[in-house]
C-alpha cells in the first residue's frame, strides 16, 4: 500500500541489514510493547546512510538543533531521548563543500524511528522503519507525489478555470483517498498528525489555487486575471497565517507566501500600479502578526526584489524604505542595507574599476589584466552559499555553451580544500586590501558581465539567474566600440 513501510529484509543488503538490526535489538532492549509505563520509556532516532556527507546528523525543531549525533564507522547512528514532545523535527545531514540534505521526522514520545537512505538519491531513497515508522513513510510519499504533480500543475495553467479547478481538484480527491487508507489500517494516529497531514495534503492544491490566476494571465498573454467560481476560495476562511505550530514546516510557509504575493499581485493590478514589491511588503505588514515570521517574510520579499531583476541590480527605494520601517531583526537590515550598497558600488554601463588578486600560486595580479580585450564574467563565489560540485557544473556548462567568454572565479571565503581550483581555470581571492571588497559588503556571491572594451554590461546578475543565459548571449552579441583599453 501506498504508505506501508517498506519490507526490511527484502530492501537492504546482508551487511546493512546486520548493522540495522544491531540498532533495532539495542532500542527494544529498552522497552516492550508489555505494560510499562509509557512515560518511563526512551525514545529512539536513529539509521544508516550510505555514501554519506558528512560525519553526523543534527535533529532540529523549529529550526533549532537539539542534538548532533556521529556517524559510527559503518554510517549508523543513534539518538536516544529520555523527554521528547510530539511534534514535527527535521535532521540535516550533509557539508559546505558537498551540500546539506534535510527532511522531516514526526516523532512522538516513545517512538523508535530508524532511517535508511542513499544521499545519491536522498528523498526518493528514504525509507522508515520501526515504530512510528507509518506516519513518516506517508509523510515523505505525500511529499514525493506533491514534488510530482508540481510537473503536472505547469500543464494545468494553461487550461481554461473550470478545467483548472475540475483537474486540481482530482488530484486533491486522491490525496485525500490515500490517507483515508492510511487511517482505516487500525494505525493509531494522533490528533497533532492528524492535522499535519491536513497541511501537508491540502496546503500544496491550495497553493496552486492561490499561483493560477497570475500564472494563466501572464503565460496566455491575457490583459485580465482569468474568471474564477465564487467559490474558489472558500479554503482561505479555514486557514490562519499566523500559525505558530507551523512555521517550521516550509509546506505552510510557502502556501502563507503564495497567497500574500496573490493578494499583492492583484491590488497591484487592480490599481494600476508596477510596484508589485511595495504592494507585497504591504500585504505582509497587514496580514502578518508574528514579529520574527513578518520580518523573515519582508526579507525575503524585499531580497528577491533585488535577485530577480530580469537585467542589473535596481533598487526600489519606496519599498527599501518600508522595509527599514517596519523590519525590526537587525541582521536582516544590515544585510538589506549592505546589498543596497553594493547595487550602488558598481555601476553598468561604467568601465570596471581595476582591482587585486592573488592566483592559485601566490601571485598578485590585476582583473584587468586577466581580462583585457575580452569579454567575460567574474563571478563571486562562496562555498559557504553554495555546494562546490552544483559549481563547478553550472561553470562548466556555462563555458561549453558560451566559449568565447571568459569566465573568472574569485572565492569571498577562501579555504584550503577548494575543490573547484582544481577543477575551473581562472580561480583567484582577493588581496587584503582589494578595493574590490566594496562590491561584496554583504558578501552576498555577484556575478558582473564585462563586455571586450572593460565597459559593465550587467552590473549585478547571478549564476543561478533563470535570466543568465539570456544575459550572457547578449553580451556575446555586444559589437566593440573602441580597440583597446588602459590596464
Amino acid at each position: 500500500m501506498y504508505f506501508c513501510p517498506y519490507n526490511l529484509k527484502q530492501s537492504l543488503p546482508h551487511k546493512e541489514m546486520k548493522n540495522i538490526l544491531l540498532i533495532l535489538i539495542v532500542i527494544f532492549t529498552f522497552f516492550s510493547c508489555s505494560n510499562t509505563d509509557k512515560t518511563t520509556q526512551p525514545t529512539f532516532f536513529g539509521g544508516q546512510i550510505v555514501n554519506p556527507k558528512s560525519n553526523n546528523v543534527i535533529l532540529y525543531k523549529d529550526e533549532k538543533a537539539l542534538d548532533t549525533i556521529w556517524l559510527k564507522p559503518d554510517n549508523s547512528f543513534l539518538m536516544r531521548f529520555d523527554s521528547i514532545s510530539e511534534g514535527l523535527y527535521s535532521f540535516k545531514h550533509g557539508s559546505y563543500k558537498k551540500g546539506f540534505e534535510f527532511q522531516y521526522v514526526y516523532i512522538e514520545p516513545t517512538d523508535s524511528i530508524i532511517i535508511r537512505l542513499n544521499t545519491w538519491d536522498f528523498d526518493e531513497s528514504l525509507v522508515f522503519n520501526g515504530k512510528g515508522a507509518e506516519k513518516n513513510n506517508f509523510l515523505i510519499s505525500s511529499y514525493l507525489k506533491n514534488e510530482k504533480d508540481n510537473y503536472e500543475f505547469h500543464t494545468f495553467s494553461d487550461f481554461e478555470s473550470p478545467v483548472f479547478e475540475k483537474k486540481i481538484d482530482s488530484v486533491q480527491k486522491i490525496n485525500l483517498e490515500q490517507f483515508t487508507r492510511l487511517k482505516n489500517s487500525k494505525i493509531i494516529l494522533s490528533d497533532g498528525f492528524n492535522k499535519l497531514v491536513d497541511v501537508a495534503i491540502n496546503y500544496p492544491i491550495y497553493r496552486r489555487k492561490e499561483m493560477y490566476p497570475y500564472i494563466h494571465k501572464n503565460r496566455m498573454h491575457l490583459d485580465s486575471f482569468p474568471e474564477v467560481s465564487e467559490s474558489y476560495y472558500n479554503y482561505r476562511k479555514d486557514i490562519n497565517l499566523n500559525n505558530e505550530d507551523l512555521l517550521s514546516f516550509f509546506t505552510y510557509h510557502n502556501y502563507v507566501s503564495s497567497q500574500l504575493y496573490n493578494l499583492a499581485y492583484s491590488k497591484s493590478y487592480s490599481e494600476q500600479e508596477n510596484n508589485l514589491t511595495v504592494h507585497l511588503l504591504n500585504t505582509i505588514i497587514e496580514k502578518i502578526t508574528i514579529e520574527e515570521f513578518k520580518n523573515q517574510l519582508l526579507y525575503q520579499a524585499i531580497f528577491n526584489d533585488f535577485r530577480e531583476n530580469q537585467s542589473s541590480c535596481a533598487i526600489n527605494k519606496e519599498a527599501l524604505e518600508i522595509f527599514n520601517a517596519n523590519s525590526t531583526n537587525k541582521y536582516h537590515m544590515d544585510r538589506i542595507q549592505k546589498l543596497a550598497a553594493d547595487c550602488e558600488s558598481i555601476k553598468t554601463h561604467k568601465p570596471l574599476e581595476n582591482f587585486d588578486l592573488i592566483s592559485l600560486n601566490n601571485t598578485t595580479t590585476t582583473i584587468k589584466s586577466i581580462i583585457k580585450n575580452k569579454k567575460a564574467v567574474i563571478y563571486f563565489w562562496s562555498p559557504e552559499m553554495m555546494s562546490q560540485d552544483i559549481l563547478i557544473k553550472r561553470v562548466k556548462n556555462l563555458q561549453k555553451n558560451h566559449p568565447s567568454l571568459v569566465f573568472v572565479g574569485i572565492n569571498i571565503h577562501p579555504n584550503k580544500e577548494a575543490k573547484v581550483n582544481k577543477n575551473l581555470n581562472n580561480q583567484y581571492i582577493l588581496t587584503e586590501n582589494s578595493s574590490a571588497k566594496k562590491y561584496i559588503r554583504s558578501l552576498q556571491p555577484r556575478t558582473i558581465l564585462i563586455n571586450d572594451d572593460g565597459i559593465i554590461s550587467n552590473s549585478f546578475t547571478f549564476l543561478s539567474s533563470p535570466f543568465l543565459e539570456r544575459q550572457l548571449k547578449k553580451l556575446e552579441n555586444q559589437k566593440r566600440l573602441i580597440s583597446d583599453f588602459s590596464s
